[in-house]
């Protein structure tokens, strides 16, 4: 049974909302329900058949269904439409679902749950911008839950030709067996197509990606500029023995800030770029870098935290200009009892950071009981790893290794704070500007000092 039906449209229609004026003149926002309890719900042009205005709220009605689809629908910034469940509105489905959301702008949508989900939560597509995700409980699922990606939505130098200003905020993803959480990315840097400016995603957690049959991340956005990610927690991703290789938990391209964030039992590099420039619409500025801060890895298996690539020139000639090379900053962050995990069958041993091209600041970064499963080796260098060679423009200085959690002399593992005597406290030389402050307001300064490793948001 699809929404579309009469029944649908007909209980839209019932809902006593009068379509009064405001004494501003403008029209009193409406709630608007659709859905009779079961089937797909699909509203290609869901403005024009449900009427809906800016400022309206459209509401699922309670019970279960197999999906949702929703195409050319608009608020303003200053009155966003805002899409939302009952809390007993339900989506599973054990086949996939047309789950289309074409030309969406200045839209909320909040409270969704899926469980059991065998398909793509949301594919959204075309005209869409200023879109935002909140408070979604998305359980045992497959394929990508939010996929933004157009192949014809090619860039050419306009904002207009990007997919921009989303974010994702308060949404768990729990237990995923294949495809990307986030994610944009059709692996192609030179076709441009989806590119992606200013998304946020904030304080979401994701955990137990399983990944079976081929290593997916929970973000992986290409050709992102300006990805904030904060806040967010993310634990038992990857397998320990993969056919196509180790997972991630973000990887992509363009210019990341990943900062805040805890990494628990990780068969994954926590972050893994191809740090890239955009040169247009003022995205190529002094602080177009990829920066990891401030965040905090525990008890991962062989990975590093941070990988650094280089992006084959080739693919940045053939963008006519618009993508170059950018520099990676990893400061301020804290790992905790890796693994090297030896018997996985990959040779692979993990640190710190992995660096494989030119430009990467690496300062201030505290590293406790590494390689925990096995001895410790004072002349191994457990900072950074050249996986590719000696590099131009790298600045690996300041880091502090400790071989027990007593040397390092922190309280305990919920704040990751230096105790007074602690040797990972006041140690670091040099300011970085963006790092201004601890996540509880305090200035992160005295003077030109600042402790080693980074401090936990709780």
């Amino acid at each position: 049974m699809r929404g579309r039906g009469l029944g649908c449209i007909l209980l839209a229609a019932l809902v006593p909302f009068p379509l009064a004026s405001s004494a501003a003149g403008a029209a009193t926002p409406q709630r608007v329900t659709i859905g009779t309890g079961s089937g797909h719900l699909s509203y290609p042009d869901a403005q024009a058949t449900l009427k809906l205005r800016p400022g309206d709220t459209l509401c699922i009605a309670p019970g279960k269904y197999t999906g949702l689809a929703l195409g050319n629908l608009a608020g303003t910034a200053e009155a966003p439409i805002t899409v939302t469940c009952d809390p007993e509105t339900l989506f599973t489905t054990a086949t996939p679902q047309p789950n289309d959301f074409p030309h969406i702008a200045y839209v909320r949508f909040e409270g969704f749950r899926y469980i059991g989900y065998n398909s793509s939560c949301m594919r959204i597509t075309g005209n869409s911008h200023h879109v935002a995700f909140k408070d979604f409980v998305i359980k045992d699922a497959s394929g990508y839950c939010f996929h933004v990606y157009d192949p014809k939505k090619v860039f050419d130098g306009t904002r207009e030709s990007t997919f921009h200003d989303f974010k994702w905020e308060n949404v768990t993803i729990d237990g995923k067996v294949n495809g990307h959480a986030i994610t944009n990315t059709d692996y192609n840097i030179s076709a441009m197509r989806s590119v992606a400016l200013d998304f946020e995603i904030v304080g979401c957690t994701f955990r137990r990606f399983d990944n079976t049959k081929q290593a997916f991340g929970a973000i992986c956005l290409d050709k992102c500029f300006n990805l904030r990610v904060h806040g967010c927690s993310f634990s038992d991703m990857g397998m320990a023995r993969s056919p196509i290789g180790h997972n991630i938990c973000i990887g992509g391209s363009g210019t990341f800030t990943v900062y805040a964030n805890r990494f628990t039992r990780q068969w994954a590099n926590d972050v893994r770029m191809f740090p890239m420039k955009l040169n247009a619409l003022g995205y190529n500025g002094p602080d177009a870098a990829c920066r990891f801060y401030n965040n905090i890895s525990w008890e991962k298996r062989k990975y590093p935290m941070y990988e650094h690539n280089r992006l084959k020139q080739a693919d940045l000639d053939a963008s006519r200009g618009y993508f170059s090379h950018a520099a990676s900053e990893v400061c301020f962050n804290t790992l905790y009892r890796s693994r090297r995990a030896a018997d996985s069958g990959d040779p692979y041993v993990g640190v710190l950071a992995d660096i494989y091209g030119p430009d990467v600041i690496v300062k201030h970064n505290l590293i406790i009981e590494p390689e925990a499963d096995a001895p410790f080796d004072p002349k191994r260098d457990y900072v950074c790893h050249l996986g590719a060679g000696p590099q131009t423009g790298l600045v690996i200085e300041n880091n502090l290794v400790c071989r027990t959690w007593a040397e390092a002399g922190l309280g305990d593992t919920e704040t990751f704070t230096p105790t007074a005597t602690s040797r990972a406290r006041d140690a670091a030389t040099g300011r970085i500007p963006y790092i201004t402050q601890d996540h509880y307001g305090n200035n992160r300064y005295a003077g030109p000092a600042a402790d080693f490793g980074a401090v936990e948001s709780r």
